[in-house]
């Protein structure tokens, strides 16, 4: 019975021996090779959530993107960019464009691919906006654009070329060729 015990507990040991013996081989042989960047980029992230608070730490605003690819010279490229503003506004203020970029040195950022954003008046009505592009400027709390918009909500369209959100007020300001449409 002890010789038995004995050739078990020494077969253990052999097994355990073995299987740690080709645990090192199986992970000394899979090591992963270098790993690159997006286009170059000297870092990058997946699936990435930004949070900026108000000096007081209340949310100002909440950001989210699919893919931030960020270069050497500090400027970025963004996919699939949500952004849930909420600073200074009795509402929200919820953006989203398919790319975006913040230029070298700057903070700003450029939306592109289509931009639509949505907002919540005190009425309870949600305006709709679309536009090409547009610039968010989060240092002065605007969101401006140059290109054709068009501002939609319940029984009103408006169209004009250039926009501007002041988002310390919120208001939304159609700039030049302002056209409106009133409906039952």
């Amino acid at each position: 019975m002890l010789r038995i015990g004995a050739i078990l507990a020494l077969v253990c040991v052999a097994l355990f021996g073995l299987g740690s013996w080709l645990g090192t081989i199986t992970h000394s042989s899979s090591r992963p090779g270098p790993v690159h960047t997006p286009d170059n980029s000297d870092y990058y992230m997946q699936g990435a959530t930004v949070y900026q608070l108000s000096p007081r730490g209340a949310l100002a605003y909440r950001m989210t993107v699919a893919q931030t690819l960020h270069f050497a010279d500090d400027s970025a490229r963004l996919s699939d960019i949500h952004v849930h503003y909420v600073k200074g506004t009795k509402t929200y203020w919820n953006l989203h464009a398919d790319k975006g970029r913040v230029p070298a040195g700057e903070r700003d950022l450029y939306l592109y691919g289509g931009v639509i954003i949505h907002h919540p008046r005190e009425n309870g009505n949600v305006v709709k906006v679309t536009t090409s592009h547009a610039w968010v400027r989060p240092r002065i709390n605007r969101v401006e654009s140059d290109a054709h918009a068009t501002a939609i909500e319940p029984g009103q369209k408006v169209t004009g070329d250039g926009m501007r959100i002041n988002l310390d007020t919120n208001k939304l300001n159609l700039l030049n060729n302002v056209h409106v449409t009133y409906t039952p």
